[in-house]
């Protein structure tokens, strides 16, 4: 009784071990849910609405993303740089 004991706790660990790492895997993702906006990085973007007082709006895929950078006319050619949460961080192209 006391070895099996030992290897039902021994296969128990292993299950939940297995479930944490693929559970870490996920989040480590670049498709993770929270890292959502880091795919758009380095993307050029061609804004319909300008960018005023530093804030904008841009459609990529089926959903609004919110845009942080320098004020910029509407068809203007920004590129992606970075993401603070749900905002994506743009920066002017030259030319």
């Amino acid at each position: 009784m006391f070895w099996f004991a030992i290897f039902a706790a021994t296969v128990f660990g292993l299950y939940f071990w297995r479930e944490y790492r693929i559970q870490q895997q996920d989040l480590e993702s670049a498709t993770a849910p929270h890292r959502v906006g880091e795919r758009y990085i380095g993307q050029v973007l061609t804004l319909s609405d300008g960018i005023r007082e530093g804030t904008g709006k841009v459609k990529l895929g089926n959903r609004r993303w919110s845009l942080r950078g320098p004020n910029v006319p509407a068809g203007t050619r920004v590129r992606v740089t970075g993401v603070d949460g749900s905002i994506l961080i743009v920066d002017r192209l030259p030319g």
